[in-house]
């Protein structure tokens, strides 16, 4: 059986490609849009008078269809940083219109794939421990696998937990670190005065997804040489 980079190491990895300056400007830029709704977000909380106004029963209704309209957003953004992140790792930089077109086009079936997981996951955690942390390995590749593939949802879940069989307890320690690491940084960033630490998070999206990615790319390769 393979040996698979350690945690620590794709971490440190993940570190090194995103602070190259030509990388870390690229990225936020991506995430830019997610950033500036955070603003907006945060004026919610510190305008007195945006905050007075959300608190009537129209406010109420602006916020939910923000908040509803935040979460599309954050989709797209996502879906946006994984085909960067991916060209980064691949040693190239398309154009940030590109990127978007790109994602545009996988959307509407990405969203899709996001909702099933995160049901699945939610399902994992009713379910008590044990099959959240099946479900979360075993799926952890779905979304990558789709956008790389253009593989349909049911496709998209089985060919990850595909990827996962006989190395169920090094991904998930791995993907374990990695969520570790991203709750630590916003610990840390949530010091920031006035709720800057939330738009930072936001900003810096692509360095949680470079471990990750890093590892589906590693889990693969190694799969494709002893396939």
């Amino acid at each position: 059986m393979e040996k698979l980079t350690s945690p620590f190491d794709i971490i440190k990895k993940s570190w090194g490609i995103f602070t190259k300056r030509e990388n870390l400007i690229y990225l936020i830029k991506i995430y830019s849009p997610i950033g500036f709704l955070a603003v907006i977000s945060l004026a919610f909380t510190y305008v007195p008078l945006l905050t007075k106004f959300f608190e009537t029963y129209s406010g109420n209704i602006v916020m939910s269809i923000f908040n509803f309209l935040f979460a599309i957003l954050a989709i797209f953004i996502n879906l946006s940083g994984i085909i960067a992140v991916t060209a980064i790792i691949g040693g190239q930089t398309p154009t940030i219109e590109s990127i978007y077109k790109k994602a545009l086009s996988k959307y509407l079936k990405f969203l899709l794939l996001t909702i099933v997981v995160y049901i699945i996951f939610a399902l994992g955690i009713v379910l008590l421990i044990v099959p959240f942390i099946l479900f979360m390995t075993w799926f952890a590749f779905s979304m990558f696998i789709y956008v790389e593939r253009g593989t349909g949802i049911r496709a998209s879940l089985s060919e990850s937990k595909k990827l996962v069989k006989g190395r169920f307890w090094k991904i998930f320690v791995r993907i374990s670190a990695f969520g570790l690491f991203s709750v630590l940084s916003q610990i840390v960033l949530s010091f920031l005065p006035l709720g800057m630490g939330t738009i930072a998070y936001y900003l810096i999206g692509g360095l949680f997804l470079l471990p990750q990615i890093l590892l589906y790319k590693e889990v693969t390769s190694e799969t494709s040489v002893n396939g």
